[in-house]
């Protein structure tokens, strides 16, 4: 019986357009990979916030999967990729983006269209910036190079800990409020994003999905994060998605990367907040 390593690099599903998990070592560190569509097509990076995983981008995925070929990974310390051994180092965004450049060797994409969602963005950003002709274009799913302070100090305060839950039922409950910002549309996409969050821990109870070390590393680093000098060397076209109700990217610092990059395309959307969750036709539409 083959063991988790012997399955680096192959399917775990019925190839297709449908979705298949791989994993590849990147940087030294087994990652999951999240495949939809056929090799050959387009390539479109899809990469998740700091405290999520490959599986937000599937609604979007599956309907873009005709057309595209997509990898969405599990950064390092999340969902089924590795942990990090030095997370000080590791756990930051520069190391982030040379486990993607890796990602981009090992499948033979030369250039691709990147979508991230917070700290994916973010990647996205040092990625163009170290390897500029791998990045056709960037969507920055309510990230930039500023973040409101009052909105990181929320987010350390929910993701400093390592609480433990009982049940999914409870997982979905806490979920409700922390991701209210996301603009899930029903039960069934958040019963889906609390299943996916959790992982069994020896107890049998309940953890989030990830390195409790990646919420330290977040919480002793993200006050000296300024992005401005990489986002204004940025060659590639830009599209901005702001939620209207974010607090973490407001109108303020919105205004700012639009006065640096006057031809960002800007496109608000309502009813969302810190990260429109890119759930439905008209954001897909439009992406």
């Amino acid at each position: 019986m083959s063991n988790h390593a012997d399955l680096a690099a192959k399917s775990l599903s019925t190839p297709g357009r449908g979705v298949r998990d791989v994993f590849v070592k990147l940087c030294g560190y087994e990652t999951r990979i999240r495949q939809w569509g056929t090799p050959g097509k387009p390539v479109i990076v899809m990469v998740h916030g700091l405290a999520r995983l490959s599986t937000d981008f599937d609604i979007l995925a599956r309907q873009l999967a005709d057309d595209y070929f997509i990898l969405c990974p599990d950064i390092v310390g999340r969902g089924y990729s590795a942990w990090a051994q030095n997370p000080d180092e590791e756990y930051v965004p520069g190391f982030y983006a040379a486990q993607m450049i890796e990602m981009l060797d090992h499948f033979n994409i030369d250039h691709c269209s990147w979508v991230g969602t917070s700290m994916g963005g973010i990647i996205g950003m040092v990625v163009a910036d170290v390897a500029p002709k791998r990045i056709d274009r960037i969507l920055l799913n309510d990230i930039g190079p500023e973040l409101a302070q009052d909105a990181v100090d929320r987010i350390k305060a929910y993701v400093g800990g390592t609480p433990e839950f009982a049940s999914i039922a409870e997982i979905d409950a806490i979920m409700r409020v922390i991701y209210a910002p996301f603009g899930l549309e029903n039960d069934a996409e958040w019963a889906e994003l609390a299943m996916y969050s959790a992982r069994r821990l020896p107890n049998g109870k309940y953890a989030m999905h990830y390195d409790p070390r990646v919420m330290e590393v977040f919480r002793d680093q993200i006050d000296d994060y300024d992005g401005w000098d990489i986002f204004n060397r940025l060659s590639c076209p830009l599209t901005m998605f702001s939620g209207v109700q974010s607090d973490l990217v407001p109108e303020t610092i919105v205004k700012k990367m639009q006065a640096a990059k006057p031809e960002m395309h800007l496109v608000s959307l309502e009813n969302c907040g810190h990260a429109p969750y890119l759930n439905t036709r008209g954001q897909i539409r439009i992406g």
